[in-house]
């Protein structure tokens, strides 16, 4: 009888996970059937000199995040990077190691010889010509990956 038992129990065991599986094969096989999609770039009808505009109009208007009344802010600045400048600052950022450093458990410690040696190399590599270069040849593939997207 323990024997019967025993092999009821595991009978059911086995029914109960080969339940659970079919239930959730389809879940699991979802993401498969699509292939691998790839995010589409968005393209915006909105031009910068629009967006910079409106930022500036915003901003001459926006609280003051608890200054009193009294308090004159300072002039609005809007950045005027490029897509290209900050895809090209971010590979040099992290070639340079400073986002190594800063993602460690630690965090942005100054204090460590590491993170300064990685401040040093990225000052360089910025101001160096491969900075521009590097620039250039993302505008480029920028300016190819929007051509191709406009063909279709």
């Amino acid at each position: 009888m323990n024997k019967q038992a025993s092999a009821t129990r595991l009978l059911g065991t086995a029914t109960l996970a080969a339940l659970l599986g079919v239930i959730a094969a389809p879940s699991f096989a979802g993401n498969y059937a699509e292939g691998d999609p790839r995010p589409v770039p968005l393209t915006s009808s909105t031009t910068r000199s629009a967006v910079t505009a409106d930022a500036v109009q915003w901003l001459k208007t926006a609280p003051t995040q608890g200054y009193t009344s009294g308090y004159q802010q300072g002039a609005v600045a809007v950045s005027a990077n490029t897509r290209a400048a900050v895809a090209a600052d971010t590979r040099l950022w992290i070639q340079s190691g400073l986002a190594a450093q800063q993602s460690g458990e630690a965090g942005a410690d100054m204090t460590k010889p590491g993170y300064r040696q990685a401040a040093a190399e990225y000052t360089k590599l910025r101001a160096s010509p491969a900075y521009g270069a590097l620039v250039d040849q993302l505008k480029d593939q920028q300016a190819a990956a929007q051509s191709q997207t406009q063909v279709r």
